[in-house]
């Protein structure tokens, strides 16, 4: 797989499009056949862009159930709350100035060539260059209406700009990335002193990769970085800013208005957050540095994928599994023998409340995933393994924080393998 960098482009090799997850399918059966003549792939895509162009509709109908209740109250307790309907309207400004970003995401994105093509199209998108080809035309009296999970994706979108773009953010990548880029250089200089090339051969691969800040970061050390994601949600608005940024804070979103619950002041709940923090283009001047498109399992599972990665850094990304141990096998395998693979993150397995009887799900705990990790045939670096507190693409405002306690670990590959390893 190729994905290069020219004259600031970031280059998506989408050899292998996204599938919609099968806990989306699990929410989505009222709408088995949303379009005639559409792959699946299409009209997964479509399903999601119509989520995002709803928002600004489905927002303000949940604030306007707000402001609904606040009408049913008896007169004598609307006067002792006449300040409420007030900062229902400060929402509802909020909510369609996020609704302009989103748009633009939208908008930048299919501009951009993001649209999937026929499933067995081998596509290379330049997610920046100009194109002739107009944004995807959509027919509204055909949408399916927006699912719950759905509209939680996209007000999800706005907490990860948040968390990998914007100051706010800060504190939790300096939790979950500060330990990995430092070890990534640790492994770089130890290359180096041990007569090995410069940092720009060092390939460095980011699956579940989201918005992009980390590959970034690797990329900004002077490493060759490669993300790999399967959300159109996170790559829409990673094209934003990879790839139309031309300063720091071009953009503001509010993402904290979707809920009233757990906040001291209203200031908490119509904070203005900007994004980028960093002015983005300048390490795609002079590194490589691409996202591929799909499935993990799907892509790097490919034979020409064997033994081409110096690092692997897999970060809030093994739970995503359905079944860990051919993640592990993928991993072993695409890893050189002289590779090092970084690992953070919780046990939170994201299939484990699926209802949907295809689905397969394989719940580890800590334990038994580095067991498993040792019969594989990697090796644990010595006082590698510890547990990092951190949230997740939370609002720091709020009274209530969900705190993970991420486990932390470096590993390498045993000399001898064992034969259930591939």
């Amino acid at each position: 797989m190729t994905s290069l960098v020219e004259d600031s482009r970031v280059l998506i090799s989408a050899r292998l499009a996204p599938q919609p997850s099968a806990v989306e399918m699990n929410h989505q059966t009222e709408e088995a056949n949303p379009g005639e003549g559409l792959s699946a792939e299409f009209a997964h895509y479509r399903r999601i862009i119509n989520a995002f162009d709803e928002y600004r509709r489905y927002s303000l109908a949940t604030n306007n159930r707000r402001r609904k209740d606040y009408y049913r109250l008896p007169l004598r307790d609307q006067g002792l709350l006449e300040e409420y309907p007030l900062k229902l309207n400060e929402v509802d400004d909020r909510i369609r100035r996020n609704a302009d970003t989103l748009d633009e995401i939208v908008f930048k994105g299919e501009q951009s060539g993001l649209a999937p093509k026929l499933p067995s199209q081998d596509v290379l998108v330049d997610l920046s260059a100009p194109t002739s080809v107009e944004p995807v035309e959509r027919e509204p009296e055909h949408e399916p209406r927006v699912s719950a999970l759905d509209a939680e994706k996209v007000r999800s979108t706005l907490r990860q700009l948040v968390r990998d773009w914007s100051t706010v953010g800060s504190a939790e990548r300096e939790a979950c990335y500060s330990p990995i880029l430092d070890r990534l250089d640790r492994f770089a200089n130890e290359r180096l002193a041990g007569g090995g090339s410069r940092r720009s051969d060092i390939r460095v691969l980011v699956p579940g990769s989201g918005l992009a800040r980390l590959v970034w970061e690797i990329a900004n050390r002077g490493f060759t970085a490669q993300g790999n994601e399967v959300s159109y949600q996170m790559l829409l608005a990673s094209n934003l800013v990879l790839n139309h940024s031309e300063a720091v804070d071009q953009w503001s979103i509010f993402p904290f208005i979707h809920s009233f619950s757990n906040l001291s002041s209203i200031d908490h709940l119509l904070k203005e957050v900007r994004f980028p923090d960093v002015i983005v283009p300048e390490v795609l001047n002079r590194q490589d540095f691409g996202i591929s498109v799909g499935e993990f399992t799907e892509i790097f599972s490919n034979p020409d994928e064997h033994e081409k990665w110096d690092a692997i850094v897999t970060c809030f990304f093994l739970d995503t599994a359905q079944n860990i141990t051919q993640y592990l096998r993928i991993i072993y395998a695409i890893l050189k023998s002289n590779g090092i693979w970084i690992n953070l993150g919780p046990t939170l397995w994201h299939y484990e409340s699926s209802s949907n009887p295809r689905d397969t799900s394989i719940e580890l705990d800590v334990c038994e995933i580095k067991e498993l990790c040792k019969k594989i045939g990697f090796a644990f670096e010595h006082d590698s393994e510890r547990v990092i507190e951190t949230t997740y693409a939370g609002n720091p405002h709020n009274n209530l924080q969900q705190v993970y306690k991420a486990d932390y670990w470096v590993c390498s590959k045993n000399t001898k393998s064992p034969d259930y390893a591939t």
